[in-house]
């Protein structure tokens, strides 16, 4: 005796899904693959048709970020060098007239200045003359830029007579032939 058995509508692959579906859902899925890449190529430059500087990842660290002005045709010394120690809590300007730096989070005690409606000791500066804690009025600072360049803890960052130095414990710039400057870190705001 011959057995019969009813036809089969089409087999079931992936969770029930039929091989017409199976197909659509794998060629959806190069399909997204391909664009994504794209996409990832066009957002990061593609073949260097973009002449900007590229920006670090978050965490990653890089030469601090020099720009100068040249008056000539002669190559010019850097005349501002900026960049973020490494927690990004604190972020610095060092050009060949002052040092400034700023902190995001900060839990120093600051002597009160009964003049200024805003913060002080969250934005230091040293020049020639000396050092001091600006009134910052409006937003306060916030952590660094991502990509800002990073001073690695240990290191030091000259812009003419200017000198920052990156610790664990915080940032010191001094104007070097004064020996005049600040330290700045979460605990600690003060001026020497």
């Amino acid at each position: 005796m011959e057995q019969t058995h009813a036809p089969v509508a089409g087999r079931r692959f992936l969770g029930g899904l039929s091989p017409r579906m199976t197909a659509f859902v794998a060629i959806d899925a190069v399909l997204l693959l391909g664009f994504l890449a794209v996409l990832a190529f066009v957002l990061t430059g593609g073949l260097g048709g973009s002449t900007e500087q590229e920006t670090p990842a978050a965490g990653a660290s890089s030469r601090p970020t020099q720009t100068s002005s040249p008056a000539s045709d002669e190559p010019a010394e850097a005349s501002t060098v900026t960049f973020a120690l490494p927690s990004g809590n604190i972020a610095c300007e060092v050009g060949s007239d002052a040092a400034t730096c700023t902190i995001a989070n900060s839990t120093a005690t600051v002597p009160a200045d009964e003049t200024c409606a805003g913060v002080v000791g969250v934005k230091l500066t040293v020049t020639a003359e000396g050092a001091a804690m600006p009134c910052v009025e409006g937003a306060a600072p916030g952590a660094a830029a991502e990509g800002t360049a990073v001073l690695e803890y240990g290191q030091s960052e000259t812009v003419g007579d200017f000198t920052c130095t990156s610790s664990s414990t915080g940032v010191t710039c001094k104007h070097d032939p004064t020996g005049k400057g600040f330290k700045l870190a979460r605990a600690t705001s003060e001026l020497f």
